[in-house]
């Protein structure tokens, strides 16, 4: 079984990457905080999951094991295949989810393309008492810092940039500042995002 790659990022697109594995080339469906890890030209690990089912082989990424265990979670209800798991996992973090989860909060999942209330609501009520105690933690911290770089990221995306330019914006602009990247407010950080997408 295939736990994890670590590679050379070859591309990245909206909705995956592909890495180069030992001259092999793995197309690996990501999560948006895997996305985050990935900025073409640099190697990357990612945590993985391949999927073997009626429909076919996937390899799915994640950027951390938390993110792989409620993946698993999620696509363990009935109904819910690893495309719809990853597309939750693209549109809110781990930590959105298990907030969501502890508060009920079914329009969270809601905003997310093909889930409908019905889903939703059963996505809250299953993973309640399916989600493992150390992450009760997490539904009560405080939203993470990445708040801004999402918020920028939807700005850019809205601006005309593809999801791998974006990622590969803020990952250049991450990289350079260090641990001054979560104390940039929206307008800096979208100014950095901004001139390094121009240099392309």
């Amino acid at each position: 079984m295939i736990r994890s790659l670590c590679g050379e990022v070859l591309s990245v697109t909206e909705t995956s990457a592909v890495l180069d594995v030992g001259g092999l080339g793995f197309d690996v469906l990501c999560s948006r905080g895997a996305l985050a890890l990935c900025l073409p030209g640099e190697r990357a690990r990612l945590t993985a999951y391949l999927q073997i089912s009626e429909a076919g082989v996937a390899l799915f990424g994640f950027a951390n094991e938390t993110e792989r265990e409620i993946f698993l979670k999620i696509t363990a209800i009935k109904g819910i295949g690893g495309r719809t798991g990853m597309t939750i996992l693209s549109v809110l973090s781990a930590d959105e989810i298990v907030r969501a989860v502890s508060l009920s909060d079914v329009n969270a999942f809601v905003r997310v393309p093909g889930v409908g209330r019905k889903t939703a609501e059963r996505i809250c009520f299953e993973l309640k008492n399916s989600l493992p105690k150390e992450f009760a933690s997490m539904a009560g911290a405080p939203s993470p810092p990445s708040r801004v770089a999402d918020t920028v990221g939807d700005a850019l995306r809205s601006l005309g940039f593809g999801q791998g330019d974006v990622v590969g914006a803020l990952s250049v602009v991450r990289a350079a500042l260090g641990g001054d990247f979560d104390k940039l407010n929206e307008e800096s950080l979208l100014k950095a995002a901004l001139k390094e997408l121009q240099r392309k």
